[in-house]
């Protein structure tokens, strides 16, 4: 009711394969009933329909609703269908029917003490495989946000390589998704060739309840108590339709329609209280049968149940279909039992009395213990809510450690918070698992309330001081993100509390040979070879491959060519799972250091592989890191549509001032720059300029960004004020490698300010900095300010500078950064031959369509103004064009000004016009729109 338009939606998008749909509204709102709609249309011989649930209190089990969606339809495999590849063997333990099909397993696949990462890609694979030889097939996945991680990372390699005959429905509530996090844990766009939509279900109108309410009441009384049911329930479907059933059964009851929902429904009343009216109705079997299954939580079976109440076959059966009949239970797929809804079932739960809730949680602990393999997060769930910590201990440690194994680091941290918040968890265990937490920590975005607890633990002086000094080693991991200070600080001390830990002390002093820290880099390549020369004397894998990837890190971050040699050394066919995370972190590294010294190629070479790695790892920070930087290649080569978006998308999560959300804050302000919101871009170079942030590249480039901000507005004294911190930072470090665009704003603002002799001064430092160093963006802004300093002189030498600069940016793909020296370049011929502009006319427009193109919309009026000034404007054909009530190029460059919050002031100097002309284009363009200026910005932030 009320979802015709969305229904026809779905199936349109169904009907082409392969599609993905995302079916996105709160409890209750209509999400399963749309979805069983569109099932209904596609229930024929030649479509197989798999559906599959995510459960809250879930196993660590991977892949487990895409699994029981298999198991319950592998019947659906024709005869003719094969499964050949050897990853279809790991199909086998899940699906024993089809055993007899599946090839043997190889010794790879049999080995149990196999990385389980490895494990994991394997069962993917063949779970693609098998649905790529069901034939045509609709998956649903219902109710993902409570999806494991494993499961969101098949979902999202289905949903971007599906198999050509799927369809793939997945349901989710976006505000019970983890924190921060995409409904298939990463940001996802539809690849080319795949089909689908997203609809997100709203609750319905007034109209709509009404309809509703006549399709049980019948026309007259749903027009006399519409209203009141629509105020009441707010349009929720849910609620409106409990307070349905609520008016029917007063009317069988009575039999006449009541005139007011009070006295029927409750002022106010919630669909607790209406399931619980229901609940009262049932015979006292079916309400045993239903509070054993409100205790278990997730869909249970007949045998369950009849173990859980102690009730024969007979009675677990008429019990059963009553709280069937009763809608307050469902089936959820074959032979499986649960809830509507989490809110039924926990107004089930609600009304157990004490002792009987104690005898079912017990009973569910031995009913769950029994079954293989053991559900130990329930086990440890159902412990817990008997109030027995002592059992429930050992319990939830062994869950978690399962769950860890699995790489499943949600459930694991989850659990290793609530055990490290009890008092009574004995010492040693409490030490192992503030060790398993700390290791977690570092691996996760999310880490705050992490690092509060690590702090409080190793500042207990009964831990061990090497257990003390591995925690407070990834604490300062942890740290260096947001603090380098502290980072270094605690990194430091970790390494002396790491005497008996060879080993793990090299691992410290390699992180502090990364060069994050503001000391010069003659100290990090100290500390690198200190690690070097104490892991010389261990034999661990994990250690080693550990100062292995960071030396190869710091190699990439100062450019030296033996980077390219020590890539060959790193362990790539390790199956040790902490040994590929170390390789991970390399290839992330270095794709980050590629990308700062403008070597693009090959940094999007080893993206590729350091994003299978860190999605084979588990390691949710290095996924986020390379989704960044996948964007900041993009960002740099000029694809700029649709980046907003995705640079929203960006781990949202993410801590402030953590390096991921200023390298987000970056881009957003280099976007502002170019387009000319410049109060906003102001504000969000802040955070990334505080120099307390160990992150010099973000500094570095944030300064040039505000260098230029302050030229554009006139004021070049401020703008040579604003390199200075970032100029000193630089020359303590060390590493003038870095294409920041620091150094060429660094010698416009000293040109500029008449300080020929500190612009000399400086080109002469880079030069001297890169020399023998790998390092091709550095060498085209080297080439850059060259040519700015020469054609003061002599023009001629400085435009085969800034020719060979724009080339050089063209060649590495960095379209921007080329037609801002294009425009440089159409500048000098304009000083050099004002009586000839033909010349510099082209490398305006040159310049000037490449702005258009991006959307660069300040960057783009500068360059017409110019062009304008001389005389060389494209003529309209035929006379002006009449726009009429469509925006004319200048009034659409003013709204998308007036979306970002940009005042008249501003616009004026971004589009280089008077502030008077400027407020006769917003009116004008706020009446062609039929808008207002918050009503843009709203909509533009919406």
């Amino acid at each position: 009711m009320g979802r015709e338009s969305q229904l026809e939606s779905l199936v349109q998008a169904l009907s082409t394969a392969p599609a993905v749909v995302f079916v996105e509204g709160d409890v209750g709102i209509g999400k399963s009933r749309l979805v069983r709609e569109a099932e209904s249309l596609f229930a024929t011989g030649s479509v197989s329909l798999l559906k599959g649930w995510c459960h809250p209190l879930r196993e660590a089990l991977p892949f487990g609703p895409v699994i029981d969606a298999m198991r319950e339809r592998h019947g659906h495999l024709g005869p003719d269908a094969e499964l050949t590849s050897a990853s279809a063997a790991a199909l086998a333990p899940y699906l024993p029917a089809l055993a007899s099909r599946l090839p043997p397993p190889t010794t790879e696949t049999a080995d149990t003490d196999q990385a389980a990462g490895t494990s994991r890609q394997q069962l993917m694979r063949a779970v693609h495989e098998f649905l790529s030889a069901i034939g045509t097939a609709v998956l649903v996945v219902e109710d993902a946000h409570w999806a494991d991680e494993a499961t969101r990372e098949l979902l999202l390699l289905m949903a971007r390589n599906p198999p050509q005959t799927l369809r793939l429905i997945v349901t989710y509530r976006a505000h019970d998704l983890p924190v921060g996090e995409a409904v298939l844990g990463a940001p996802y766009r539809r690849p080319v060739g795949v089909g689908g939509l997203d609809i997100r279900l709203l609750p319905l109108n007034e109209p709509q309840v009404r309809e509703l309410a006549a399709s049980a009441l019948g026309d007259i009384p749903a027009k006399a108590l519409a209203h009141e049911l629509f105020t009441h329930s707010g349009g929720w479907p849910l609620i409106a339709e409990e307070d349905l059933r609520a008016l029917c059964d007063r009317i069988r009851h009575e039999g006449r329609t009541p005139r007011t929902l009070q006295g029927v429904v409750g002022v106010p009343r919630a669909t607790r209280e209406s399931i619980r009216a229901r609940i009262a109705k049932l015979d006292p079997v079916a309400v045993r049968v239903m509070q054993a299954a409100a205790v278990l939580a997730v869909p249970t079976t007949e045998e369950q149940l009849s173990a859980l109440t102690k009730l024969d076959d007979e009675q677990i059966e008429a019990g059963l279909t009553a709280a069937l009949e009763s809608a307050i239970m469902v089936e959820t797929s074959p032979g499986w039992y649960g809830f509507r809804h989490e809110l039924a079932r926990q107004a089930v739960y609600d009304r157990i009395m004490g002792p009987r809730r104690r005898r079912f949680h017990a009973g569910a602990v031995t009913v769950l213990e029994t079954q293989e393999p053991p559900a130990l997060v329930q086990i440890a769930h159902h412990t817990r809510q008997l109030g027995d910590v002592h059992a429930w201990i050992p319990r939830a440690l062994s869950a978690a450690h399962h769950a860890e194994t699995l790489g499943d680091d949600g459930i694991a941290a989850d659990l290793l918070h609530q055990l490290l918040a009890e008092p009574a968890l004995p010492a040693e265990q409490r030490s192992d698992a503030a060790l398993a937490l700390s290791r977690i920590a570092v691996r996760r975005i999310a880490h705050e309330a992490s690092v509060d607890l690590l702090r409080g633990i190793i500042a207990d002086p009964a831990l061990p001081v090497a257990t003390r000094g591995e925690i407070r080693l990834n604490l300062g991991r942890i740290l260096i993100q947001t603090d380098a200070e502290a980072g270094k600080r605690e990194t430091i001390r970790a390494i002396g509390e790491l005497d008996s830990r060879p080993e793990m002390a090299a691992c410290a002093m390699a992180a502090l040979g990364l060069g994050l820290l503001h000391g010069p880099v003659t100290e990090d390549a100290t500390w690198m070879n200190r690690a070097l020369s104490t892991i010389e004397g261990t034999t661990d894998p994990v250690a080693k491959a550990t100062v292995l990837a960071h030396r190869f890190s710091f190699l990439e971050m100062t450019g030296d060519p033996l980077a390219s040699e020590l890539l060959e050394q790193l362990p790539r066919d390790s199956t040790e799972p902490e040994v590929l995370r170390q390789l991970a972190r390399a290839l992330l590294d270095a794709t980050m250091h590629l990308l700062w010294r403008g070597d693009d190629e090959r940094a999007c070479t080893l993206l590729d592989e350091a994003e299978e790695l860190a999605r084979r790892t588990g390691h949710q920070r290095f996924e986020a890191g390379c989704a960044t930087i996948r964007v900041e290649l993009d960002f740099v080569h000029g694809h700029w549509t649709g980046v907003d978006e995705r640079i929203d998308n960006l781990s949202p999560e993410a801590a402030e001032n953590d390096q991921l959300q200023l390298e987000q804050m970056t881009m957003r302000a280099l976007l502002d720059l170019a387009r000319g919101q410049w109060s906003q871009a102001r504000t969000r170079l802040r955070p990334p300029l505080d120099p307390a942030h160990p992150h010099l590249e973000l500094r570095m480039a944030c300064s040039a960004a505000l260098s230029r901000l302050e030229m554009l507005e006139g004021n070049p004294q401020a703008a040579w004020q604003a390199v200075q911190p970032a100029l000193e930072s630089l020359r303590r470090k060390g590493i003038w490698v870095l294409t920041t665009d620091l150094i060429p704003a660094a010698v416009q603002a000293a040109l500029a300010c008449d300080l020929r002799e500190e612009a000399e001064r400086l080109i002469e430092e880079v030069e001297r900095g890169i020399g023998g160093r790998d390092a091709p963006g550095a060498v085209a802004e080297l080439w850059w300010c060259r040519g700015l300093l020469a054609a003061q002189a002599d023009p001629a030498a400085g435009l085969q500078h800034l020719e060979q600069a724009c080339a050089r940016f063209k060649a590495i793909g960095r379209i921007h950064r080329a037609a801002r020296i294009s425009e440089q370049i159409g500048a000098t011929l304009l000083a050099a031959q004002p009586d000839s502009p033909g010349q510099a006319a082209r490398r305006l427009q040159e310049a000037t369509d490449v702005f258009t193109k991006l959307g660069a919309t300040a960057d783009e009026a500068r360059c017409r103004q110019q062009l304008r000034d001389i005389g060389h404007t494209r003529p309209e054909p035929r006379g002006r064009r009449s726009y009429g009530t469509n925006l004319s190029p200048r009034e659409e460059q003013v709204a998308q000004l007036l979306a970002g919050g940009t005042s008249n002031q501003d616009i004026a100097r971004a589009l280089s016009l008077s502030v008077r002309t400027v407020e006769h284009h917003v009116a004008r363009t706020l009446k062609k729109l039929g808008s207002t200026r918050e009503q843009l910005s709203v909509s533009h932030r919406s």
